[in-house]
């Protein structure tokens, strides 16, 4: 294979463009190959591979790169990093004098896009979108509907609170900025795989977080959970800290002697987690449309991150394993700093701590999550629940995630009296701990893929996304 340097003099005034190559079957490696207005190089490195290339300087066109902002595509400079993607209905190439779709040829990998040529003399324009901006879109949403401001997480949330704090917010993820829905909102219904969801946020990378609401549309009650009548332990062995584990390092009953930093090569399900993958399998896994709609690389999160400190008078010596008394995130972020009572202001959070160890997934993506999971499905977490609306310790009838029903989290709470335990949402719609061999409701979360389309269907009074008129995957 031979590098070599091209001379590439000449460029227009003006305008901020991309250089590449079009000639006969070459692959065109194209990274920062780009032009600051009125500052133009002369010589540019280009990687050419498969082969000896013969070129000339009029082999050579320009190749101009957008960006959407959500309003309008503004002409760009460098390669945009992290959360895009091509647009594959803008982008386009002009083979001579005749416009071509060839964005099956064009590749985006992050910082560099490729794109295979097969004539002399093409021209292409690369549109580059954001897949969040792309999934708000598709749900009729935009940035601006989005609440800038911080809620109060003093009070829960309802649709006649005085605060009314109900609506879109947005707030940050491991993956970016994610929208997340609050409150007595109704817009928030999805149709899929012949089961109805709720919209529980937007994650940073344009991916959609769903939550199980039943086989047909119903706001509480019975069939709300996957499991009603016969409801589940998370863990059916309650007498180690690893227990509060989606999945935990080491065979079932064998004690856990160290706090490990990230999960083994030998892991075990959760019950749950067996009960959710038999479901996962029957109703989506083997229906080839449904599972690849779904993304497995985003992540959920089950923090077991250890607190620091103790709360009031009991002594939590916070070692993670065993059967040492141990206080995990979530807990920690909600109780009083000064007692074991719930705090009057709870700070909930979207990033997971501990990402290899942690944030569940069934694909290591560029270094998130553990890549552990049999199959791409959760459960909300406990922090997630109070992003919504619901608060540790305190009722609420008021808000979308309520239910009327006892379901899990799968977020860990702690380990004390002997017993692992992890966050549940109650009956009367207040967070609480939960014995994990407990049995409780189970509703499965799922990530939709980002750029996921919606059948287009006519508004009705209460708009797309309610109850009667949900958004219905095509």
């Amino acid at each position: 294979m031979k590098f070599e340097k091209l001379d590439i003099s000449n460029s227009k005034k003006g305008k901020w463009f991309l250089y590449g190559l079009a000639m006969g079957v070459a692959l065109l490696a194209v990274s920062n190959l780009l032009f600051a207005k009125a500052k133009y190089k002369t010589v540019d490195s280009v990687k050419l591979a498969e082969g000896t290339i013969n070129y000339t300087s009029a082999d050579l066109n320009v190749i101009a790169m957008y960006k959407s902002t959500g309003k309008n595509d503004v002409l760009i400079e460098e390669i945009p990093k992290g959360n895009y993607e091509i647009d594959n209905e803008k982008s386009y190439c002009i083979v001579g004098s005749t416009e071509e779709r060839i964005t099956n040829n064009m590749e985006y990998t992050g910082d560099k896009v490729r794109i295979d040529i097969t004539k002399k003399g093409t021209k292409c324009y690369v549109y580059f979108t954001n897949a969040t901006l792309k999934t708000l879109a598709a749900l009729g949403l935009s940035t601006e509907e989005a609440r800038e401001g911080k809620e109060s997480f003093s009070s829960t949330a309802c649709g006649s609170c005085a605060d009314s704090n109900s609506g879109l917010f947005k707030g940050t993820d491991d993956y970016g900025i994610t929208y997340y829905y609050r409150g007595t909102v109704d817009n928030n219904w999805v149709k899929f795989a012949d089961m109805y969801w709720r919209i529980i946020r937007i994650n940073g990378d344009g991916t959609i977080r769903l939550i199980y609401s039943g086989d047909t549309a119903q706001k509480t009650g019975k069939g709300t959970s996957i499991n009603d009548d016969a409801n589940v332990q998370f863990n059916d062995t309650f007498n180690d800290n690893k227990y509060v584990g989606y999945m935990y390092d080491g065979e079932k009953k064998s004690p856990s002697t160290t706090y490990n930093n990230e999960m083994s090569d030998s892991v075990t399900n959760s019950t749950i987690l067996d009960t959710i993958k038999e479901w996962y399998d029957n109703k989506i896994g083997k229906n080839e449309e449904y599972k690849n709609k779904i993304d497995g690389a985003t992540g959920f999160c089950g923090d077991r991150s250890k607190a620091s400190s103790n709360h009031g008078n009991i002594i939590y010596t916070n070692q993670g394993y065993g059967t040492f008394p141990t206080i995990y995130g979530a807990y920690d972020r909600f109780l009083n700093p000064s007692s074991t009572d719930w705090d009057t202001t709870q700070e909930p959070t979207f990033t997971c701590k501990n990402k290899k160890r942690d944030l569940y997934t069934t694909s290591d993506s560029a270094g998130q999550g553990n890549g552990k999971l049999p199959v791409p499905v959760g459960l909300i977490t406990a922090d997630e629940v109070v992003f919504a609306g619901g608060l540790a310790g305190q009722p609420n009838d008021s808000y979308y995630l309520y239910t009327g029903r006892n379901y899990w989290t799968m977020s860990p709470r702690g380990f004390d009296d002997g017993y692992a335990y992890v966050f549940g949402v109650y009956s009367d719609g207040s967070l609480g701990r939960s014995d994990v061999s407990d049995t409780r409701g189970v509703r499965p979360v799922i990530n939709l893929k980002a750029g996921t389309k919606f059948k287009t269907k006519s508004p009705d009074t209460a708009g797309p996304g309610n109850m009667t008129n949900p958004y219905e995957v095509s």
